[in-house]
């Protein structure tokens, strides 16, 4: 006979599994939700780069040519949106697919109430990497821009960066003053698809999921390289000088051939 105190034992251990149950079913709702939410931030950020593509192809009567979705140089997993190389200069652009009210306070830029100086600096860290493959020259003509795709604002310089709407941005790169020919663009052209389309070791990842650093330049310092003009000079005068050394001493030594000659009975 079983004790009528021992009743309130009956399913205790079944009551302590449900209860785990539930923690571990929440706790996948929770993990649920926020790949799903993952999940939309992916496709917006697809559709919008998809949007800005589109836009930007017209360019290309202009003697523009467009790469997009490039590897960015020193980040394996990282990838830059869309660069454009055109009479122009060369254009980094990031695309962000944002939903909200966009604003401009004291040089910041905000959609809703939030900040976005971070989602900045990440461009203009972009701009100064791709930069390092852009040949010595023409580094000075390099822009970073971030292109809204659903907020049609007109160009606005937010320190490093141009912001702009996508419905804007090809006035923007057509405004800008001509600093490459068709000859130089190509070779730019060649040079940052030999460097920037070489399929990265791992998995891609948008600029938006990559940490930026702290600060950037709008226009980043070229790296200055070895100066080979005045060494080229240098050695060339060394050359001139040991050639005229020569001719002198075979200039002497006909003088004295002659002279000894002349003076011969």
């Amino acid at each position: 006979m079983v004790p009528r105190s021992s009743v309130h034992f009956a399913g205790r251990g079944a009551a302590e599994k449900a209860r785990e149950h539930a923690a571990r079913a929440e706790e996948l709702r929770r993990e649920l939700a926020r790949v799903e939410r993952e999940q939309r931030n992916w496709e917006a950020g697809a559709e919008g780069e998809r949007l800005v593509a589109e836009a930007l192809a017209v360019l290309e009567a202009d003697g523009w040519t467009i790469l997009h979705d490039v590897h960015w140089p020193g980040r394996q997993r990282a990838n830059v949106d869309h660069v454009a190389i055109g009479p122009g200069g060369i254009v980094v652009v990031d695309s962000k697919n944002w939903t909200g009210a966009v604003s401009f306070r004291d040089d910041e830029l905000r959609v809703g109430s939030r900040s976005m100086a971070r989602e900045l600096t990440g461009v203009a860290a972009a701009t100064s990497a791709v930069t390092t493959h852009v040949p010595a020259r023409h580094r000075s003509d390099v822009l970073g821009v971030l292109c809204l795709v659903q907020q049609p604002v007109p160009a606005r310089e937010v320190g490093a960066v141009t912001v702009v709407g996508r419905n804007t941005v090809t006035d923007l790169l057509r405004a800008l003053p001509t600093v490459l020919g068709p000859r130089e663009v190509a070779r730019v052209v060649d040079v940052l698809a030999r460097e920037l389309t070489e399929p990265p070791l791992d998995e891609a990842l948008s600029t938006a999921a990559v940490p930026a650093p702290r600060a950037a330049a709008r226009r980043p310092v070229p790296v200055r390289s070895r100066p080979r003009g005045p060494v080229r000079r240098r050695r060339r005068a060394v050359l001139e000088a040991l050639l005229r050394a020569v001719l002198a001493v075979v200039a002497l030594l006909v003088v004295v051939v002659v002279l000894a000659l002349l003076s011969a009975p």
